[in-house]
C-alpha cells in the first residue's frame, strides 16, 4: 500500500484518500476594532522607549530654546475713560467728551494710545533713542554686509562714484523710526472686556523699564487729551473774538441804516409805535369817550323832558333824585296830598279847606315842574357841549388817518431794515455769551480718562514662562509620542498573536516558538540547545507545537510534516531541526529523520553541526550513493539527517520526479516521523511541489516581521496543494508579547520563566 496516501489521512468509501476537512475561509477586510483604554496602557507600556525617547528630544529641545531666550518683563497699566464730568458752568464744551458707549469710538481711543505721534513724545521723553534695547544696530556681518562691501569694491574697481551717506538729519529721522517701530513691536493696547478700561502693557528686558514705559505711554495719553481740549478751545476762542468785532461792526451798520430811514421818514418811535400811530390811536380813544359820553347825556335828557310833561316819573332820574329841593318839595307834596285824601273823605269838594289844601298841592307840584326845567336846561347845554367836543375829536381822527396812510408804506420799508439789524445783534449776542463761556471754561478743562492702575515694576518675567511651556512642552510631546507610536502601530504589517493569525487566515495555529537570544544560547545554536535544554521554555514550545500537529487527527497521526515560510530568514530550518533533535532525545526508541529538500540554499548539516554525511539527496535519488551513505546521525540526539548541496541542478525536476516520492514513502516506513525542510514558498515553487508528499504542512511566520500580505498569498498557494497547514510564529520575543496582553501561550512564556529550566 502506499505510505503516502495512508498518512494523508483516513479512507474514503471508495478507497480513496478521505481529503481533510477545508479550513474556514480567512477573514475578509473590515473597519478594524477601536482601541481600548486596556489596548492603549498595554500599548504605551511595550513603547514606553520610543515615547520617552520623543517626549525627551521634545523637551530637550524647548529646554535649549527657553535658555536663549532672553526673559521679558511685563508692564501693565489701565487707563479708564471717564464718562461722568464734572459739570461747573452748564456750558456745552467745545470738544465733547468720549461717547464711551460707543464701540468704534472706545477703538479710535486705542488706536490714539498706539499712534506714531505718542509714541514719539514718548521716545523722546525717555530718551529711548540712546537706549541700548531699542537703538541696537544692524548686526555688521551677514550676506548683506558681504554684498555691500562687494559693490563697494566694485565700484572703486570701475572708477563709479559710491552715493552720498544720508544727511545727519535723515539718519536721525530713520534711526528715531526705527526706535518707535520697535517700541511699538513691545507694546499692547486693548481694551477689557465690556468695560471702559483700556490695558496698556509693555514688555523689555529690563522690569522696571517696562513699568515706566507703560505709565509713561498712559500719561502721555492723559496729556493728549487735555492738550487737546485746550487747543480746541484756544482756536475756538480766537475764532469768536475775530469774529465779534465783525458782528459787532455788521450791528452798528444796521441800526444806522434803521435811524437815519425812521428821521428821513418822521417815523419817531413811542414805546410801541410810531407817534403818528399813537397820536391817531388817541383820538380814536377820545372820540370813542366823546360818542358814549354825547349818548348818555342824550338820554339824560329824553328823561327829564319826560319828566317835565310827567313830574310823577322823574323819581327814577338821578339828577332829580340828587336835587335836594326837589327832595323836600316831594316831602311837602306828599304832606299836602294826605290832607287833600282826609279833607275829601270829611267833607265836600266844595270845601274852603279842601280847596285850600288843594290850591296848595298845586303850588307845590309847580314848583318841582320849575326845578326840573332848570335841570333839563342844564343837561341840555352839556349835551350840545358833547355834540361840539364829538365832532372836533372827528375832525382830528380824520387828520390823524390821512397821515396814517403816508406812514405805513414808510413802516412796510423799515420793515427789512429792523429785521436785519435785530438778526445780527442776535448774532452777536449769541457769540459774545458763547465767548465769555470759553473763557470760563479754560481755568476748569479735565481729559475724558484717567489712569486707573499705574504699572508697578514686575517681579517676575512675563516670557519666557518656564513652568507653562515646559508643561505645554510635556503635554505635546506625549501627545506626538502616542500618536508616532500608534502611527507605528499601524504601520506595523506583521502579526504579533495566534488570534490574528486564525482571524486572519483561517488556519490553525499550532505554536509559538520563543526567540534566543545570543546570551541565553551561550554559543550553542538553537538545535543543540534544545537537545541540552529539553525543559526551556523553547522546547516546552516545539513539544506544545508537535503535540499540536499530531492532534490534528488522533486516528492517523501525520508522519511526514513539511516546515516551510513565506520568505527566506524566518527560521524554518532552525525549527525543524530543533523539532525533530527534541523528539529524537525526548525519546531513545523513536527514529526521527530531517531532509534538507532545499536544494538550493541548504542549512540542515549547518543548524545541526554535525559531521558530514557521505552524500547528498540529489546524489541519492539520481542512484550514486545508497541511503545508508548520505544517511548521517548526531550522537547527542540520536537525530537522523540527510544534507543537500547548495545550487543543485535542475531542483524541481528533482523534487517533482517519482523518484523523490518513493525515496519520502521509503523513509516514511522506516522512520517515526520525517521532517522536510523546505525552500520559501514566495521564493520558489519547491514547497508547493513538496507538499503533495506530506501529511501535515507546517508554515512559520516570523513574530512581527513577515508581511501580512505575503503571509496571506504564501498559505493561499499552499492551501491550492494541501489543505492540512498549521501555523507556528517563529522568533517571538516573549518579553514584548507580553505586554501586548494576548493571553496566548507566548504570554506565559514570559511571566512564568521560573516554571521553565534556563
Amino acid at each position: 500500500m502506499n505510505v503516502i496516501s495512508t498518512l494523508a489521512g483516513p479512507r474514503g468509501p471508495d478507497g480513496g484518500a478521505q481529503a481533510a476537512p477545508a479550513a474556514p475561509p480567512p477573514a475578509r477586510g473590515g473597519r478594524a476594532p477601536a482601541l481600548s483604554p486596556r489596548d492603549i496602557v498595554l500599548l504605551v507600556n511595550r513603547r514606553k522607549w520610543h515615547m520617552a525617547g520623543v517626549v525627551a528630544l521634545v523637551m530637550a529641545l524647548v529646554g535649549l530654546a527657553l535658555s536663549q531666550m532672553t526673559p521679558m518683563y511685563r508692564g501693565s497699566a489701565l487707563v479708564m475713560l471717564d464718562a461722568r464730568k464734572l459739570r461747573v458752568t452748564k456750558v456745552e464744551e467745545v470738544m465733547q467728551g468720549i461717547a464711551t458707549s460707543d464701540t468704534a469710538a472706545l477703538q479710535t481711543e486705542v488706536e490714539i494710545l498706539r499712534s506714531r505721534s505718542l509714541l514719539e513724545r514718548v521716545v523722546e521723553k525717555l530718551k529711548l533713542e540712546d537706549d541700548e534695547e531699542f537703538a541696537r544696530r544692524a548686526p555688521a556681518a551677514g550676506p548683506w554686509a558681504w554684498w555691500a562691501m562687494a559693490r563697494a569694491e566694485a565700484d572703486r574697481i570701475l572708477g563709479r562714484t559710491a552715493p552720498p551717506p544720508p544727511p545727519p538729519d535723515a539718519a536721525r529721522e530713520r534711526r528715531r523710526a526705527q526706535v518707535v517701530e520697535r517700541v511699538a513691536d513691545a507694546l499692547t493696547i486693548a481694551p477689557r472686556g465690556r468695560s471702559y478700561v483700556i490695558l496698556v502693557q509693555f514688555e523689555s528686558a529690563d522690569a522696571r523699564k517696562a513699568a515706566l514705559i507703560a505709565n509713561t505711554i498712559a500719561g502721555e495719553y492723559i496729556v493728549d487729551q487735555l492738550n487737546a481740549k485746550l487747543e480746541a478751545n484756544r482756536i475756538a476762542t480766537t475764532f469768536l473774538t475775530d469774529r465779534l468785532l465783525e458782528l459787532k461792526r455788521n450791528v452798528e451798520t444796521a441800526e444806522r441804516a434803521v435811524a437815519e430811514y425812521r428821521s428821513r421818514h418822521n417815523l419817531t418811535m413811542g414805546s410801541t409805535s410810531t407817534v403818528t400811530a399813537q397820536s391817531q390811536s388817541e383820538v380814536n380813544t377820545q372820540l370813542n369817550i366823546a360818542r358814549a359820553e354825547l349818548a348818555s347825556k342824550r338820554s339824560r335828557l329824553q328823561s327829564l323832558q319826560a319828566a317835565e310833561r310827567n313830574p310823577g316819573g322823574a323819581a327814577a332820574i338821578p339828577e332829580v333824585l340828587a336835587n335836594p329841593l326837589i327832595g323836600a318839595l316831594r316831602g311837602q307834596e306828599a304832606e299836602v296830598s294826605r290832607q287833600v285824601g282826609d279833607l275829601s273823605q270829611r267833607y265836600g269838594d266844595a270845601h274852603p279847606r279842601l280847596m285850600q289844601a288843594r290850591g296848595q298841592l298845586g303850588e307845590i307840584q309847580g314848583k318841582i315842574r320849575a326845578e326840573i326845567a332848570k335841570i333839563a336846561t342844564s343837561v341840555r347845554a352839556e349835551v350840545a357841549a358833547a355834540e361840539s367836543k364829538e365832532a372836533e375829536l372827528k375832525g382830528r381822527l380824520d387828520t390823524a388817518e390821512r397821515q396814517s396812510g403816508d406812514t405805513g408804506q414808510a413802516m412796510a420799508n423799515l420793515k427789512p431794515l429792523e429785521r436785519e439789524a435785530e438778526s445780527s445783534r442776535a448774532i452777536y449776542e449769541q457769540f459774545l455769551t458763547r465767548s465769555k463761556e470759553l473763557r470760563e471754561q479754560q481755568d476748569i478743562q479735565q481729559p475724558d480718562a484717567r489712569v486707573l492702575s499705574a504699572a508697578t515694576t514686575p517681579a517676575s518675567p512675563s516670557s519666557p514662562r518656564y513652568t507653562l511651556t515646559l508643561a505645554l512642552a510635556l503635554t505635546l510631546s506625549s501627545a506626538l509620542a502616542l500618536g508616532l507610536i500608534l502611527l507605528l502601530e499601524k504601520l506595523d504589517g506583521g502579526y504579533r498573536s495566534t488570534e490574528q493569525i486564525e482571524a486572519a487566515l483561517g488556519l490553525p495555529a499550532v505554536g509559538m516558538i520563543p526567540g534566543l537570544s545570543r546570551l541565553t544560547l551561550g554559543g550553542r545554536n538553537p538545535a543543540r540547545f534544545a537537545i541540552e535544554k529539553p525543559t526551556s521554555s523553547y522546547g516546552e514550545s516545539l513539544r506544545s507545537a508537535h503535540t499540536a500537529i499530531m492532534l490534528g487527527n488522533l486516528d492517523q497521526p501525520p508522519k511526514v510534516v513539511m516546515i516551510t515560510s513565506s520568505l527566506p530568514g524566518e527560521g524554518k530550518t532552525t525549527f525543524a531541526v530543533s523539532l525533530a533533535a527534541l523528539l529524537a532525545r525526548s525519546s531513545s526508541g523513536k527514529r526521527v529523520v530531517v531532509v534538507d529538500c532545499d536544494l538550493r540554499r541548504p542549512n540542515v548539516a549547518r543548524t545541526i553541526g554535525g559531521k558530514a554525511t557521505g552524500g547528498t539527496i540529489d546524489e541519492h535519488l539520481s542512484g550514486a550513493k545508497t541511503l545508508e551513505e548520505i544517511l548521517g546521525r548526531d550522537e547527542a540526539s540520536g537525530l537522523f539527517y540527510i544534507t543537500a548541496r547548495p545550487n543543485t541542478p535542475n531542483p524541481t525536476e528533482i523534487l517533482e520526479s517519482n523518484t523523490m516520492r518513493r525515496f519520502i514513502e521509503k523513509l516514511a516506513d522506516e522512520y517515526d516521523l520525517v521532517v522536510l525542510d523546505t525552500p520559501p514558498v514566495m521564493a520558489v515553487s519547491d514547497s508547493r511541489i513538496l507538499s503533495r508528499l506530506a501529511n501535515y504542512v507546517v508554515f512559520l511566520v516570523r513574530w512581527e516581521k513577515t508581511p501580512r500580505e505575503i503571509v496571506g498569498n504564501a498559505t493561499r498557494l499552499l492551501r491550492d496543494v494541501n489543505k492540512r497547514v498549521g501555523v507556528v510564529m517563529s522568533q517571538v520575543n516573549v518579553r514584548r508579547h507580553s505586554k501586548y496582553g494576548y493571553g496566548d501561550v507566548g504570554y506565559y512564556y514570559s511571566k512564568y520563566k521560573s516554571y521553565y529550566t534556563s
